[in-house]
C-alpha cells in the first residue's frame, strides 16, 4: 500500500488521490489499509518518510558523494544529478514542495512533515558547506536551496535545461563564498 501511494502520490500529488483510488490500484480492502494506517495522513507521512530515504538520502546523497571527492565539487554535482533527473520521461517535481504547495493548513501533519524533509535537504547542504570552510554556512544553505527549488520549478514548468542554468549560478555563488572563506 505504502508503495502504491508513493506512486500515486509522486504523479498526481497527495490531495487528489483518495484512499479509494489506492486501495483500488493496491488491490487490498479498505479496511486493511486503515488496519496499517488511522488516515491519509498518516499514508502520506509514511510515504513522504520513504521519499526522504529513496529520494533524500539514497538518491541524492548518495549520488552527490559518488560523484565528487570534495565538498564544493559535491555541492555542485548536486546540479548534475538535477538534470539527469529533469530529463526522464516521467520527472514529476519534487514531492516535498508539491505537497507544501498543495496542503495550505500550517498544521497538517503532512506539511509539517514535507516542511521536515525540506530542512533535511537543507541540513545536507549545510553540511557540506560547513566542510568546504564556508563561514556562514546556514545562510549559505538557505540559498543554495532558493536555486535548487528555483531550478525544480522551472523544470516542472517544462524547462529540462533548469540544473545547468542553476549550476552556473550556484557556481558564481560557491566561487564567491570559497574567497571570503
Amino acid at each position: 500500500m505504502v508503495l502504491t501511494a508513493y506512486d500515486l502520490f509522486c504523479r498526481f500529488g497527495v490531495q487528489p488521490v483518495g484512499i479509494d483510488w489506492i486501495v483500488a490500484e493496491a488491490g487490498v480492502a479498505k479496511t486493511t489499509l486503515y488496519r496499517h494506517f488511522r488516515s491519509k495522513d498518516d499514508l502520506a507521512v509514511a510515504v513522504l518518510q520513504l521519499r526522504e530515504q529513496r529520494w533524500t538520502r539514497e538518491w541524492l546523497e548518495g549520488g552527490v558523494r559518488a560523484r565528487a571527492r570534495t565538498p564544493g565539487k559535491q555541492l555542485l554535482a548536486i546540479f548534475d544529478l538535477f538534470h539527469e533527473w529533469f530529463q526522464l520521461e516521467d520527472y514529476e517535481g519534487c514531492l516535498f514542495v508539491n505537497t507544501v504547495l498543495e496542503v495550505h493548513d500550517p498544521t497538517s501533519p503532512v506539511r509539517i512533515e514535507s516542511e521536515r524533509r525540506l530542512v533535511s535537504i537543507r541540513a545536507f547542504v549545510r553540511g557540506l558547506a560547513e566542510e568546504a570552510g564556508i563561514r556562514k554556512a546556514d545562510d549559505f544553505a538557505h540559498r543554495w536551496q532558493l536555486i535548487m527549488l528555483g531550478c525544480i520549478a522551472a523544470a516542472s514548468g517544462g524547462d529540462r535545461q533548469a540544473a545547468q542554468r542553476g549550476r552556473t549560478i550556484a557556481s558564481n555563488v560557491l566561487d564567491r563564498e570559497l574567497r571570503a572563506a
